[in-house]
This record gives C-alpha cells, structure tokens and sequence, in this order.
C-alpha cells in the first residue's frame, strides 16, 4: 500500500517538473523569438532607409578634381559625357549657361581651373570650376553631398570685343559675411562707336545661384553735340571699381562703387593680343579692342561713388538709405 502511494507521488512529481521545464523552455522560446522578429523587422527598416538614401548613378562625382580631368580629355566621349551630366542634372540651374551649342561635340576645355571657396553659410567650402569652350568663358558650381559632389550651377558670359583668354570675367570676394564669397561675372556689348561692361553679383542660396546685384563697371559713348574734326574719337567714358566690405558686428556688408568719369581722345591703332590655344597647340594673334587704343584726358576727371547695403529682408544689396 504504501508503495503505490509513494508511486503516485512520484508520478506527480515528476509530472510537475516536467510541466515547469516545459513552461519555462515556452517563456525562454518566446522571448528568444520575440528578439529575432524585433531584429529582423529593425533591420528591414534599416535596410529601407538605406536603399530610400541610395545615390543614382551618374548624379554626382567622387571629387571636383574628377570633373577637371574629364573636361580636358582627349577623348571626345568622356567629354560628351561629362557634359551631359554637369549640364543636363535635373535641378541644375543653366540660366546663364548654353549648353546646346556644343553638347554633341564639346571642345577641350582650355585653362581648365578649379577653386576651392565657401559660397553660402555652411561651413563646408563649394568647388568652382572655370574654363574656356567655343572661345566663350564657363564656370561650373559644384557642392558637397552625402553621394559625392553635384552639379548646382552652370555660368557663361556673353563677352563683346573682350581679349581670349579672358583672365578677369569672374571673380570669387569675400563679400557677405566673413568668410563667404558671392561669384562676379562680367559681361559686355557694343560696336564700332560704344561699350558696355557690366558686373553681376551672384549668391547661392541652397542650391541656387541668385543675383544680388548688377552694376555698370565701364561705359564709352560718344558726346551728345560735340561736332569737332575728330568727333569719332573724342568719347565720354566712366568706370567703376567694385569694393566689397563683410558685415561685421552693428554693421551689414556693404557695396561701394567708386566711378570716375571723364572726356578722352583715342588715337592710333588697336595693340595686338598674342596668346596660346591648348586645343591646337599653336600661339595666335588679334587685334584688340579700340578701347584699348592710346588716349588723351581732355578735361579732368570727375569722380563720384554709389553706396548699396546687404538687406536680409530682400537677400540682396539696395542702394544706402532706401
């Protein structure tokens, strides 16, 4: 009798222990799984925020030295190539650039140069990339992205009666705030009588170029009633010189313009400008302009200046007290 009995307490006791082993294997595999989904799901997620951040190919480059190398290759498809993707990037801002003369076969870039300057108000300097195409000046904009470097702005200037290989059609200050620059390019226009050159100033504002400001660097037209024999010579001609001063504490960033106008006399014949083409490699001359002839001041000059303000409202300079 009381080996049965001590039978059936054995039977229960091992009954209870395998139920709480069981029981605890149960939890234990639970858990354990729980883990492995949370896991997996959080690595799913990671998987899609990576794949939502992945760079397309050909939308950006590894480095500014890259696009520089490619521009001037002798190979006419790595330059077809190159162009189509700093140009035709979606987004790209080519208002001042025409890309449709020389997309199909684009000549090497002649005085290819790369600088290195801080454009906007992050801390991380922008590649500006100059050269020479179609006997026509272009500045190329690139700007630091989580896939590499992108294309933000194409320039070109439209230069009349200018020298190739036009060394001062743009310019890079520090104009804005210190340590950040703003782009200047110049154009000009004219004929056998009058010239214009203007600078615009250009800022990039995300990854956009905007002008802030334009101003009439040189002007040469002839004098409104002068009759004398050599009226064809005698011009009335002002310039301008662009003097840029950062804001600093109490006070914004300033533009300040001087001019000096005055009569001159031009006389003899146009110098010749001599210079080098890398794309054939051989040294060519020209006439220059007539306004960089000999001339004679004929009344002493006027000088006067204009005064413009960076305005945070507007994102540009306005002229002083408006």
């Amino acid at each position: 009798m009381f080996d049965a009995i001590w039978r059936r307490k054995g039977r229960l006791s091992a009954f209870a222990l395998s139920f709480a082993v069981g029981l605890l294997l149960a939890v234990v595999c639970r858990v354990v799984v729980g883990l492995f989904v949370r896991h997996a799901e959080t690595a799913t997620a990671d998987t899609r925020v990576l794949q939502s951040h992945a760079c397309p190919p050909g939308e950006s480059f590894v480095s500014p030295d890259e696009v520089l190398a490619a521009l001037s290759s002798i190979d006419a498809g790595v330059r077809r190539e190159i162009f189509r993707r700093l140009f035709l990037r979606p987004g790209v801002v080519t208002g001042f650039y025409d890309y449709e003369r020389d997309k199909d076969f684009p000549e090497r870039a002649e005085g290819a140069r790369l600088q290195l300057v801080n454009l906007d108000d992050s801390p991380g300097e922008e590649a500006v990339i100059t050269f020479v195409r179609n006997d026509s000046p272009v500045a190329v904009v690139l700007k630091r992205c989580a896939c590499g470097w992108k294309t933000v702005a194409a320039i070109s200037s439209w230069l009349r009666f200018e020298d190739y290989p036009y060394a001062d059609w743009i310019e890079l200050p520090e104009a804005i705030r210190a340590g950040r620059h703003v782009i200047v390019v110049r154009d000009s226009t004219g004929d056998a009588t009058r010239y214009t050159r203007r600078a615009r100033v250009l800022s990039l504002t995300g990854d956009h170029l905007e002008q802030v400001a334009e101003v009439e660097e040189e002007l040469i037209v002839p004098i409104e009633g002068y009759a004398g024999a050599d009226w064809a010579e005698v011009k009335r001609r002002r310039r301008g010189v662009l003097d840029f001063t950062p804001q600093s504490i109490g006070s914004p960033a300033h533009l300040r313009v001087k001019y000096r106008d005055e009569v001159v006399r031009f006389s003899g014949v146009e110098p010749l400008n001599v210079y080098w083409r890398e794309g054939d490699g051989v040294w060519h001359e020209a006439r220059r302009h007539w306004r960089s002839r000999q001339c004679e001041v004929l009344e002493p000059a006027t000088l006067s200046e204009e005064q413009f303000v960076w305005s945070e409202q507007k994102n540009r300079f306005v002229p002083a007290g408006s």
